[in-house]
């Protein structure tokens, strides 16, 4: 039997000092993690949002600095068909020389001259590589600033040109990159071509182009330096939207085409979209060219450097948060293991209260701990004066029933209902029949009767206030012309229980310290009603009323006394009687104005099975 006990003893303690770590577990974890999460939420979502703003802002920027880069490449070309249009007479010596057989002095001069303008823009332009101009001819010649002659060149790249004008349409100037020199004596580099159409200025028929070939790596270099992020990368596309530039190992031209697809009209801020590359998903910002002719600008950059911030930010708050929860378990551990020993002393007083109040050593002096001292100082308080406490349970309940009967001795002296009937009797035989005396003395002898009866007996409501009119009968006889009474009971209050003389001294009050010092005849109104899960008794009085010092004062003076037993009847003692019987919800609530009126009111809780009827 006691292997079993000691078995199963062991089993709780078990079981209770899980239950202890789990809850010093949470206890800690919760006071750690709580703020941790609020402010890692709160600073993970406030960084991405400002991450996100300024890569906007940033991509924002490149673009246009993009766009301002090749829209200034196109002023050059702008200028020159500007040059060649505005200067009639130079296009046409420049037109004819082309259809010459054999140059004239005039024209190679015309050529010399022409080439000046243009040479000047190449030599002071670092990124402009070569400048081209060609007028349809029969003798597949080109003009070459640079070196100022008029130049032969090959059939293929003739019908390179002439395939561009078929391809264009009615597209007055372009862009391409190309590898492929015109001239056989120029080096094979990656060049921007852009090229634009000549035409004559009496029939607008279009018969030549300029082309500027500009150094790609040039270029490249400075939309490099426009770029805000690691591995970010911009791309151009030509007008028509059928070539990218550069190249791509991470995206084919295709889907760089497809990203560059949405309407021009779009806002920027809603012409991001999201795509997916063979390491990770790109942010793809375009911008189109305001140009009729223009180019758009892609610029792609990996989340994760958007986000790089961000990404950190909810590395270091994961790590945080397994190094405090890795915190709260040890400190639920050393916390669990710390006072479970004492807690499992207490589970042995329970089990066996003999044996480990003999076992248990009483520490010495606070050296031990002050939480050991007082442990063993309640487990054996809670031994050896078990019974002290029951017997004080029992003295408190005696205590609150003679005070109640108490108060009830003092509002209901026996012998004077005996003396009343003796003088009731009395007054008959005197006047031989009914008289006021006599009516006053039945009214009077009937409240004594009913006061008579247990002070803790539940009455219903209309006995009470039977009772009450009774009362008001013999003050109204006494004081004639003095006040009068108005009753507003409610019909569902009718039936309903109360502890009986509860109203009387509240009238009373209202009779003695309200109407007696004023001229007139007063009014007292008793109204009863429920509310809610609560029935509410008002008494209301047209009497002298109170000032607010002395309203204070006796608000004061029934808080000091609610517990206390008065030598006089009145608003103390009903005071009194309503919180031991209904509790301190249920006291008196007084309001007073000097001259006016005083209102007194207080609300008893309802039975249940009232409640659920109403």
């Amino acid at each position: 039997m006691a292997n079993q006990r000691t078995a199963k003893l062991r089993k709780k303690s078990h079981s209770t000092t899980i239950h202890f770590f789990t809850r010093s577990l949470l206890a800690n974890g919760l006071l750690l993690l709580i703020p941790l999460l609020l402010v890692s939420a709160y600073s993970i979502f406030r960084t991405a949002r400002e991450s996100t703003a300024e890569a906007r802002e940033k991509a924002y920027a490149s673009l246009q600095r993009a766009g301002s880069i090749l829209d200034n490449y196109y002023t050059h070309v702008d200028n020159a068909c500007l040059f060649l249009s505005s200067n009639p007479k130079v296009s046409r010596q420049l037109q004819q020389a082309f259809k010459e057989p054999s140059l004239s002095l005039e024209s190679l001069r015309a050529i010399e001259n022409i080439s000046l303008s243009f040479q000047n823009q190449i030599y002071t332009n670092d990124s402009l590589n070569s400048i081209y101009i060609y007028y349809t001819n029969s003798y597949g010649r080109i003009f070459a600033p640079l070196t100022s002659k008029l130049l032969s060149f090959s059939e293929e790249n003739e019908a390179r040109i002439l395939s561009l004008f078929e391809r264009t349409g009615e597209t007055d100037a372009w862009m391409e990159f190309s590898s492929k020199p015109f001239l056989s004596t120029e080096y094979h580099s990656e060049n921007l071509l852009i090229c634009r159409k000549l035409s004559k200025r009496a029939t607008g028929i279009q018969n030549g182009v300029v082309i500027y070939s500009f150094r790609a790596d040039r270029l490249k270099k400075e939309l490099n330096e426009l770029l805000s992020y690691k591995n970010q990368q911009l791309f151009l596309a030509d007008p028509r939207s059928q070539t990218i530039w550069p190249s791509s190992k991470l995206f084919s031209e295709e889907e760089l085409l497809t990203l560059i697809s949405p309407p021009e009209d779009r806002p920027l801020a809603e012409n991001a979209l999201m795509a997916e590359g063979s390491d990770g998903i790109w942010h793809a910002d375009c911008l189109h060219s305001p140009r009729s002719y223009g180019f758009s600008c892609l610029l792609m950059t990996p989340r994760t450097e958007i986000y790089s911030t961000t990404i950190h930010l909810t590395s270091m708050y994961v790590l945080i948060t397994c190094l405090a929860m890795a915190v709260a378990g040890i400190l639920a551990w050393f916390k669990t293991r710390h006072d479970y020993k004492y807690l499992n002393r207490i589970i042995s007083v329970f089990t066996e209260p003999e044996s480990a109040v003999r076992q248990a050593p009483v520490p010495r002096s606070f050296q031990s701990g002050p939480f050991e001292f007082i442990l063993m100082n309640v487990i054996n308080l809670f031994i050896e004066q078990n019974y002290l406490r029951i017997q004080d349970s029992e003295k408190e309940a005696r205590l609150q029933l003679w005070k109640i009967q108490a108060l009830q001795h003092q509002i209901n002296p026996h012998f004077l209902h005996n003396t009343l009937n003796i003088i009731y009797w009395e007054s008959i035989r005197l006047t031989g029949g009914e008289n006021l005396c006599s009516q006053m003395i039945s009214n009077l002898s009937s409240m004594m009767r009913y006061s008579l009866s247990d002070a803790q007996e539940d009455v219903l409501v209309e006995d009470e206030i039977s009772y009450l009119e009774k009362y008001v009968s013999i003050m109204k006889l006494r004081y004639p012309g003095l006040f009068e009474t108005i009753f507003f009971i409610s019909p569902e209050c009718a039936d309903a229980s109360v502890k009986k003389m509860l109203l009387q001294p509240l009238v009373e009050n209202s009779i003695y310290h309200g109407f007696r010092e004023k001229a007139g005849c007063g009014r007292i109104q008793i109204t009863v009603h429920t509310k809610r899960d609560r029935m509410y008794f008002n008494i209301y009085d047209t009497g002298k009323g109170m000032s607010k010092k002395q309203l204070s004062l006796l608000k004061e003076r029934l808080k000091e006394q609610e517990n206390k037993i008065s030598q006089h009847i009145g608003l103390a003692n009903t005071n009194a009687r309503l919180i031991l019987s209904y509790g301190p919800a249920s006291r008196l609530q007084i309001s007073s104005k000097e001259g006016r009126f005083t209102a007194i009111w207080f609300s008893i809780p309802l039975p249940r099975e009232r409640t659920d009827s109403f």
